[in-house]
């Protein structure tokens, strides 16, 4: 494959502060030439350097791909796949495409997010070569930035694997190894996922202080592996994993709803900074409508239908704003800042403590452990001011409780409602009553088309596409 020569892998800014390792990339197979060594060479040689070149990594995480709060997120794109978010974008934006379910191989936003992601990944293993290979960084200084970027690679591959299906797996900078690299398995990511995340542990702090979970700890790295045992069924696993957070006692459920979004709430496991002191989130920014009708997306009426009756959740995390024609538009208000404050008030929560006791929920009503089932749910239920649910003996019924519960809570974070309804296998039985145009192969995006003819080892492409 003929690959685009990467230009400035390594930007050092004034300030230090936006230090990338990859500028532009064509595809997540691009790599630096043996010249740009020097430059790497040198920042590696310096602990705030290095930790510059890491700032870097998570402002791309915060700009584009999964992780980004703005409208190429996934908690936009996919809100908007499946049933959460209706769009009134123009039709060809990326996240009309997602809504009107017209996305195809070759499609703009299926290429970025593909390659913006691979992008961030070949960056986090320049990060991780870079301080393996450095004798002048101090120790301190060599594990943490290691650890984040084993973690890093970790989520980002989960989210791929989960989005795509089958992927490879990139966890060097080699350029023979990348041009041509293979696609791994799901069970086989998984496998790769976990080990880093097994290496971070080894590496990361336990905990931050609250207000100030802006880097991967042990406990984020818990969380993961909590959420992939999830995905493989694992049930001791999901149990054991949830535990680990859930009984560290500086990671508690603010009892308050309208506090649980706020950067110093003690349920947060791992946020991301804004790009500034003085502004907030993207997610603020995308979601709360000033001005009605929308002009990007707003909640879905059957979504807003759907809140059980009492559920606290609604009025204190979905806004409302009425046009001329007394219509009225729901909107994601987990995030209350618009734009600028005095000082950052929010950051984007990427991991919470809520989703650790709905894991743990689901493990132990595949364990037949029903009281602790339902414990677990009335934790989240009666934060949210719903009545227990009392004792129930069937499992559908349980698990039903436990999707509708999902559903309330982790809505518009990171694709959750995508990826929760194809892990019960739903997508095909509420889809179908959502979107008329909905197929089966939808549980996977497509492959990107130009990723295909520049690499034909990634064939095939995902069935239906």
């Amino acid at each position: 494959m003929k690959s685009t020569i990467i230009k400035n892998i390594i930007l050092l800014s004034l300030l230090l502060l936006s230090l990338l390792l990859c500028k532009s990339c064509d595809s997540f197979t691009d790599v630096g030439l043996p010249k740009n060594q020097i430059t790497r060479d040198l920042v590696f040689k310096d602990d705030q350097l290095a930790k510059s070149a890491m700032a870097g990594v998570y402002r791309s995480l915060e700009e584009s791909g999964f992780l980004s709060g703005s409208s190429s997120g996934a908690q936009v794109i996919l809100g908007a796949y499946v049933d959460e978010l209706q769009s009134y974008a123009p039709a060809t934006s990326d996240v009309s495409v997602f809504y009107q379910l017209s996305h195809m191989a070759g499609s703009s936003k299926i290429s970025s997010l593909w390659t913006s992601t691979y992008s961030q990944i070949y960056n986090i293993n320049a990060v991780i070569e870079g301080v393996e290979n450095s004798e002048n960084l101090s120790s301190e200084v060599r594990s943490r930035l290691k650890g984040e970027g084993l973690f890093l690679r970790s989520i980002l591959h989960l989210y791929l694997v989960q989005t795509f299906g089958s992927i490879p797996y990139v966890n060097s900078t080699n350029y023979e190894v990348n041009q041509s690299i293979s696609k791994s398995s799901i069970a086989q990511v998984y496998v790769q996922c976990k080990a880093d995340l097994d290496a971070a542990l080894s590496l990361l702090p336990e905990t931050l202080a609250t207000g100030n979970r802006i880097y991967p700890t042990k406990m984020a790295a818990y969380t993961v592996l909590a959420r992939i045992s999830y995905y493989e069924k694992n049930w001791d696993a999901a149990i054991q994993y949830s535990n680990a957070v859930i009984g560290n006692t500086q990671y508690k459920m603010e009892s308050d709803l309208n506090k649980v979004f706020l950067k110093d709430n003690s349920g947060s496991i791992w946020q991301l900074l804004p790009f500034s002191s003085i502004y907030n989130t993207y997610q603020g920014n995308v979601f709360i409508l000033n001005t009605a009708p929308p002009t990007n997306v707003a909640l879905r009426q059957d979504f807003i239908n759907d809140f059980e009756p009492g559920d606290s959740r609604k009025a204190a995390w979905v806004g409302q704003k009425t046009d001329s024609q007394n219509k009225t538009y729901y909107y994601p208000f987990k995030y209350k800042q618009y734009s600028t404050s005095t000082s950052s008030l929010e950051y984007s929560v990427v991991l919470r403590v809520e989703e650790l006791y709905l894991i743990r929920a689901e493990a132990y009503i595949h364990k037949g452990q029903y009281d602790l089932a339902i414990a677990d749910l009335n934790k989240i239920r009666n934060r949210a001011g719903l009545a227990s649910l009392t004792a129930i003996t069937d499992q559908n019924t349980l698990l039903n409780a436990l999707v509708k519960e999902r559903r309330s809570e982790l809505f518009t974070e990171f694709g959750h409602r995508f990826y929760d309804l194809k892990q019960h296998d739903l997508l095909d039985v509420v889809m179908p009553t959502r979107k008329s145009g909905w197929k089966p192969n939808f549980r996977l995006l497509p492959l990107p088309e130009k990723e295909l003819l520049l690499n034909p080892n990634l064939n095939p492409q995902n069935e239906g596409y």
